[in-house]
């Protein structure tokens, strides 16, 4: 009877970690994705306004530079969008402050670079 509590109370810890363990990657991964879901939901944003800035000109491509926390509630995410039309290709910078614990816009600005 010994051999067997011992046997099963090795399985019960060998469980338990790797359980654990799952549930930490879990986690640990849940917020790359919750920052990948908040990055798109940007650069649609980026995207529909060059789009409408730009209305004959057709968004070839886009480019995600980065963040930048600039206090507790705001931040700041800046994409570089490539626009085709008959005049060649025009960049087009797109700045998005907001604020990271409400999700809330703050401000956008386009910047033109020939």
């Amino acid at each position: 009877m010994g051999e067997k509590f011992v046997l099963k109370s090795c399985f019960i810890t060998i469980f338990c970690s790797l359980l654990a363990f799952g549930l930490m990657n879990t986690f640990a991964s849940a917020e790359p994705e919750e920052q990948a879901a908040d990055y798109e939901k940007w650069s649609k944003i980026a995207i529909d306004v060059v789009k409408l800035n730009y209305p004959e000109r057709k968004v070839s491509d886009y480019s995600y530079k980065g963040r930048e926390e600039i206090s507790d509630v705001q931040a700041k995410d800046t994409f570089e969008l490539n626009t085709e039309g008959e005049q060649g290709t025009i960049k087009v910078n797109v700045i998005i402050l907001f604020n990271p614990k409400t999700d809330s816009l703050i401000s956008l600005s386009l910047e033109e670079m020939r």
